[in-house]
């Protein structure tokens, strides 16, 4: 091996700086790709998408990096994962149905959530967080996601030359495993969006019912709040979809002074730049200028508004909107 190659064996506390990392759990349709984007664009800030890695549904023969480029011909992706294998924390980046940065025990998906995600309750996440935890193969598997982490935010800042990582995951669990590697410094954005344009984004994509919507939109909001009580008040924000739109240059201030890095004019996060980004067909648009989704107006009616009021009202007032 190339002595100049940087290597890593097992980073460990003290050993470097840790890497600013943010995330962004809550609800999927909310405008994540959006935000990562624009953030991608700052001088100081890279973004891969959704740092969790493909899906199951992913065909890798005709699936295209936001380049333009093949994905798995993508020189930027190759090297970003030939680096991982240098930091000795190899990231399976052209695999799909997730890469090792996510934290799964099992692709069963009731086994996986008793193991590593919410059971909706503080205390007995805790109780099971003790037990399963800090030994065996549920430990083995969050060490190596946190680890994998580290690698693929390290190798993607190196190849860019930010300092920043910027994961649009909308894993609500994420922000918590993440935040217990040391050498990662985790902001979390939690990125909200009016539960009717919402829960008709997610009906219109999963061809669900509104009641099965509606509980999805809180399910997720309700888990990603309850992570933020681990979290210090400086190192969390919460977002409303709405207000990115309709005053991003304010709001995008706003998640500036959040972050730590210096507040650019919107010019310059929209501006058309190589992105290397994974995730949904937005990646390969351009940014030309940032249009709120109203369509759930023509698309919602009085029966399926009547349902998402009745599911998501507490937990919408509690994020700030006022309706219903």
């Amino acid at each position: 091996m190339d002595p100049s190659v940087d290597v890593m064996v097992d980073p460990r506390p003290g050993m470097e700086t840790p890497i600013p990392y943010v995330c962004m759990p809550g609800s999927p349709y909310t405008g994540s790709t959006l935000l990562g984007m624009l953030l991608g664009n700052h001088p100081a800030c890279a973004s891969i998408g959704a740092a969790t890695g493909l899906t199951a549904r992913v065909d890798l023969s005709t699936y295209l990096c936001s380049c333009g480029a093949k994905f798995t011909d993508c020189g930027f992706w190759g090297r970003v994962a030939q680096r991982t294998v240098e930091l000795q924390h190899p990231v399976t980046v052209f695999e799909k149905d997730f890469w090792n940065t996510h934290v799964r025990v099992s692709k069963r998906r009731s086994l996986n959530g008793l193991a590593v995600s919410s059971l909706g309750n503080a205390p007995l996440d805790a109780v099971r967080d003790a037990v399963l935890g800090k030994v065996g193969p549920v430990a083995k598997k969050i060490t190596e996601a946190r680890l994998a982490s580290w690698s693929l935010a390290r190798a993607v800042l190196e190849e860019t030359g930010k300092t920043m990582f910027v994961d649009t995951a909308r894993d609500h669990q994420r922000p918590r495993y993440l935040a217990g590697m040391p050498l990662l410094d985790v902001k979390v954005i939690h990125l909200v969006r009016d539960p009717r344009g919402n829960v008709a984004s997610i009906m219109k994509h999963t061809k669900v019912g509104a009641r099965k919507a509606a509980r999805q939109w809180r399910h997720y909001n309700v888990e990603a709040d309850r992570v933020r009580r681990r979290f210090p008040r400086s190192s969390w924000m919460l977002l409303r979809y709405e207000d990115l739109c309709q005053s991003p240059q304010v709001t995008l201030d706003r998640v500036a002074e959040f972050i730590g890095v210096e507040p650019v004019p919107i010019a310059t996060l929209v501006a058309p730049s190589e992105r290397h980004v994974i995730g949904n067909s937005m990646r390969l648009k351009e940014l030309d200028e940032i249009n709120e989704d109203l369509s759930w107006q023509l698309t919602l009616r009085g029966p399926d508004l009547r349902t998402i009021a009745k599911v998501v009202g507490r937990t919408s007032h509690r994020l700030g909107y006022d309706w219903p």
